[in-house]
Parts: C-alpha cells; sequence; structure tokens
C-alpha cells in the first residue's frame, strides 16, 4: 500500500454551513484576525471565505446549508485537502471505498463522504483551483498586515464508534496511527473521559493529522457524549491552528474578544503548573514561563522539544463545538500531542460547558 495513495499535500479549506454567512464572516474575521478574501458571486447566493495565510474557512448559508444550520446549528460540514491531482484522487478513491464520492463538473473540486455516522464529507482540491461553486475574491479586499495563526495543524473528530473511523483513513487515505489516548477524570462534581486514536500521513507538505474521539464505554455524562448528543451524530470537534509565537497569538486572539478555556478554580491551576517542570525534565521553554502560565498555555514534552497549545471557548453562540485550538510546536515529532495536558483540556471542557449552560 502506497504512504499517500491520494497524493495528498496539506489541508484545505473547512467549510461550514451557518445560518447567516455574511454575519458569520464579518463576526469570525474580526474575533480571528482572518480576512474576508471572498464574496458571493450573487448577493442572494451567500458564501464567504476568510483567510489567514494558508487558512481558509468557508461561511455558507445558502437553502440547503442554512437549513441544516437551523436544525442542528452551526457546524463543521466539509474538511479540504489539498492534492497534486484532484481526478487521479477522486480516481484512487473508487477503487478503495464505496462511500459516495464524486466530481464537480465546473471547479473540478471533488467530495467524499466521510464513514462517520453524520452530514461530515471530506473535500479534494488543487492549489489552483476555485475553493467552491459561487465565491469569488473580494474585489474590495485589504489583507491584515500579520495573521495569529499560519496553518492547519489538526483536525479532531468525535464519534460514536472509533473503529470504522480508523479503518477507513488507513484503507482510504493510506494513514498509520500515530499515537492514542486513554483519558479518565472523575472528581467530585463531574467525570472526564475518552479514547483518542491519532491517524496521520508524513512525507506531505504539511503533516496531515486527525485524531479521533470516542466516549469510553460506561460513560454517558462527559464533553464526548454530551457533544454527540447535542449534534445529534458525528462530527467535527475542533481545528487547530498552527503559529510560531503562540504567545503573541494569544495576547492578539484576546485582545480581539476571543475566549479561551480556563482551569476550573486558582487550586487546579497552580497543581498544573506545579507539574510541568517535571513533565518537561531537562527541556527549557524559550518563552518565559511566567508568560505562560499568565496566559494559561499548556505546555507539555514532545520528544526532545515540547508543545505549546491552547484551547477556545465556542466559535458560535449556544453550541459546545466547534472551537478552536492554537499549538506552536517546538519540537520534530509531528504526532505528539501534549499527553500532559490532556486531563487539564478534559476538566477545563467540563468546567466551561458546564458554566456556559448555565449563562446560556
Amino acid at each position: 500500500m502506497s504512504d499517500n495513495p491520494l497524493r495528498m499535500k496539506r489541508f484545505g479549506p473547512v467549510t461550514l454551513y451557518v445560518e447567516d454567512a455574511r454575519g458569520e464572516a464579518e463576526r469570525l474575521s474580526e474575533l480571528m484576525g482572518m480576512d474576508i478574501a471572498y464574496v458571493p458571486e450573487k448577493e442572494e447566493e451567500p458564501v464567504y471565505g476568510i483567510e489567514a495565510e494558508d487558512v481558509l474557512f468557508i461561511l455558507d448559508s445558502r437553502d440547503d446549508a442554512s437549513l441544516l444550520a437551523r436544525q442542528s446549528g452551526n457546524f463543521i460540514r466539509e474538511i479540504g485537502i489539498r492534492v497534486e491531482n484532484t481526478k487521479e484522487a477522486l480516481t484512487e478513491i473508487g477503487k478503495r471505498t464505496d462511500q459516495p464520492s464524486g466530481i464537480c463538473d465546473v471547479t473540478g473540486v471533488g467530495h467524499l463522504k466521510a464513514p462517520h455516522d453524520g452530514g461530515l464529507f471530506f473535500r479534494f482540491l488543487e492549489d489552483d483551483q476555485t475553493p467552491y461553486l459561487g465565491m469569488t475574491p473580494n474585489p474590495h479586499l485589504q489583507r491584515a498586515s500579520s495573521h495569529a495563526f499560519q496553518r492547519i495543524d489538526h483536525i479532531v473528530t468525535n464519534t460514536q464508534k472509533i473503529l470504522p473511523v480508523i479503518d477507513f483513513m488507513r484503507d482510504v487515505f493510506g494513514m498509520k496511527k500515530v499515537n492514542e489516548f486513554t483519558i479518565r477524570v472523575e472528581a467530585d462534581e463531574f467525570m472526564a473521559s475518552l479514547y483518542s486514536e491519532v491517524m496521520g500521513l508524513y512525507g506531505t507538505e504539511e503533516a496531515i493529522l486527525f485524531p479521533v474521539n470516542e466516549p469510553l464505554a460506561g460513560d454517558d455524562e462527559s464533553q464526548i457524549p454530551a457533544q454527540l448528543r447535542e449534534m445529534g451524530r458525528s462530527h467535527a470537534q475542533h481545528i487547530a491552528l498552527a503559529t510560531d509565537n503562540i504567545i503573541g497569538s494569544i495576547q492578539s486572539l484576546r485582545a480581539r474578544g476571543l475566549g479561551f478555556l480556563e482551569f476550573r478554580n486558582q487550586k487546579h491551576a497552580e497543581c498544573y503548573y506545579d507539574e510541568v517542570p517535571k513533565r518537561l525534565g531537562d527541556i527549557t521553554p524559550e518563552e518565559a514561563f511566567d508568560t505562560l502560565k499568565r496566559l494559561g498555555i499548556l505546555v507539555d514534552k514532545c520528544g526532545e522539544g515540547y508543545l505549546l497549545q491552547l484551547f477556545s471557548k465556542r466559535m458560535f453562540p449556544g453550541r459546545s463545538v466547534p472551537f478552536i485550538e492554537i499549538i506552536q510546536r517546538a519540537s520534530d515529532v509531528i504526532g505528539c500531542f501534549g499527553d500532559g495536558n490532556f486531563a487539564a483540556l478534559a476538566e477545563s471542557l467540563e468546567y466551561s460547558m458546564r458554566s456556559e449552560s448555565l449563562e446560556s
């Protein structure tokens, strides 16, 4: 089996179905410092694209998209992947799976239904192909002088049954399992748990990584089963955006009003940062530890280097997913995901879901 049978290159545009594409494009571009790079060709067909470096989000509220968003809330519909040749990728896909797929006669962009138990799709396109029918470059675009992130590092999905998804990514995409986690955190007021496998493809322009989460047996209460109930199906939980300067990124995004997950209390925060030097061993981050602590940035060892990450609150009011992760890798171990941070993340997610549900 080829290590890269579809000749994938890197992540492409992520399409979100929303009730109000123009409103969300304006809100998210301001909140995340992204440029409104694409606008509708026809005003009555609302589809917008917001962009930062190699990150492109498509906001679609045309009739079918808007209807689905009204039914289940705004959500990620399609995960884009850049390929060397779309037609060849779709031909190879047809040999490897009977999942529904096709190619647009106008744009040449391909699509493939994901094996999750919901309405999630993959979109395949070449660099010079129009990302979405009905969009055109914004003639009034004024690009920001700098952005808080540069590319997509990984995209996490939640599913009730992980095995069909993992098998699909291995057999169709040629991916390999590069990591796995089992998390169970129990406290008086909540339990946080999940099982996750990370499927990855290397040797591409950028690594393409898909962590896939499922609930642990017997857990009906923590964030993964709760998010699955909220969405009514499998879904993309969050998008990790890579930066070379996480301190500057978090400061910029906070100033714009993007909220980030918090430790459930001061004691939890102190315990977490007391443990960081033990996890890092003889590794010393270039960033000032006090600054990382003040901003709440999570720190973990990653091979002979380290990993910095922080997770946003929800992207859309009233929905716990999707959300954003900001990540900086100071390591050559691409498959590292901050094993020591998973418990802290799980607790913070539980705390955030409960506190935000009370505010809603």
